[in-house]
């Protein structure tokens, strides 16, 4: 990873951060895209003192904001050529159903459709730094599993922003199975321009995720990840940073893997996820709801 440019969002904090971290200590340049808070300062001080040679940069920008994006991504154009690995790492929860400053359903907005974002009107860059990867943090959520519901997810197209009947399950899968298609429809787009996206479940890991969550939940899930020996953010940070180090991003393209603490294997997402209808017409809506970035003309036609 030494001198590749990468950017990492979430960075400050969970497995965002200790992506940004392990990418410091391998010489990488790291761009961190988090929010301009405390916490945000506190990450970039603590990546920049573990970098190895590699250049160290902070563009804060809030991913439920397309305004924030778009203004993200005009600063990174400003200073880098390219761009060899984009890390979406960024995630929030709520139990509630909550609206961003653009009036879209926060989970869906934030854990999808501003990656989706900041993916496409990264492209240009992506291309200039070819080889190159696109890598989604998903979860196993979007299936069926013991632990997780019976119910697969699936992309509600009638009530996409959960407006008429919420449910915290239900928006969840949603956004997770939005990040896997979206994974996979990068993959058929722009494997042409030599670039290429895989997705992964790092496996149960203690991160703030459920920050927002009332006490009795956060302790909940404080006790579940005490059960299932949780990885710290660095362990999962590993796999991502495995998947980056690869000679050939090619035989991982349009992949989805699973992780737990020592390993990290391909194995096959929901039938739903591999469904090209469902993914392009995806596409097309989310095209239609970032409308900055399509103004500006950013977006690859299929």
């Amino acid at each position: 990873m030494k001198r590749k440019i990468c950017i990492v969002t979430g960075s400050s904090s969970g497995i965002g951060k200790g992506t940004a971290l392990l990418l410091a200590e391998a010489g990488a340049d790291v761009v961190l895209l988090s929010r301009d808070n405390r916490r945000g300062r506190r990450a970039f001080r603590q990546v920049k003192q573990a970098a190895a040679g590699g250049r160290v940069d902070w563009i804060p920008a809030d991913l439920s904001s397309q305004e924030s994006v778009c203004r993200f991504v005009n600063i990174f154009k400003e200073r880098y050529e390219k761009l060899h690995v984009l890390f979406n790492c960024a995630g929030v929860q709520f139990l509630n159903r909550v609206t961003t400053i653009d009036g879209l359903e926060a989970m869906f907005a934030t854990n999808y459709l501003g990656h989706f974002l900041l993916t496409t009107l990264l492209l240009e860059s992506l291309k200039a730094g070819s080889p190159s990867l696109v890598i989604n943090i998903s979860g196993r959520r979007h299936k069926r599993h013991p632990e997780e519901g019976v119910n697969e997810g699936s992309i509600n197209f009638s009530d996409l922003q959960g407006e008429h009947n919420y449910s915290f399950a239900r928006a969840t899968r949603q956004a997770t199975l939005a990040r896997i298609l979206f994974t996979y429809e990068i993959a058929r787009r722009w494997e042409k321009y030599g670039i290429s996206s895989c997705t992964l479940c790092p496996g149960t890991t203690r991160t703030g995720l459920f920050c927002n969550f009332p006490w009795r939940a956060r302790l909940h899930f404080y006790f579940r990840s005490l059960r299932k020996k949780a990885q710290t953010p660095e362990e999962a940070a590993r796999h991502l940073l495995n998947l980056a180090s690869q000679t050939s991003y090619q035989n991982i393209n349009a992949r989805y893997f699973e992780g737990s603490r020592n390993l990290l294997q391909e194995v096959s997402s929901s039938p739903e996820s591999y469904n090209q209808d469902t993914a392009v017409r995806l596409w097309e809506i989310s095209e239609e709801l970032v409308g900055c970035g399509k103004k500006r003309g950013h977006y690859d036609e299929r």
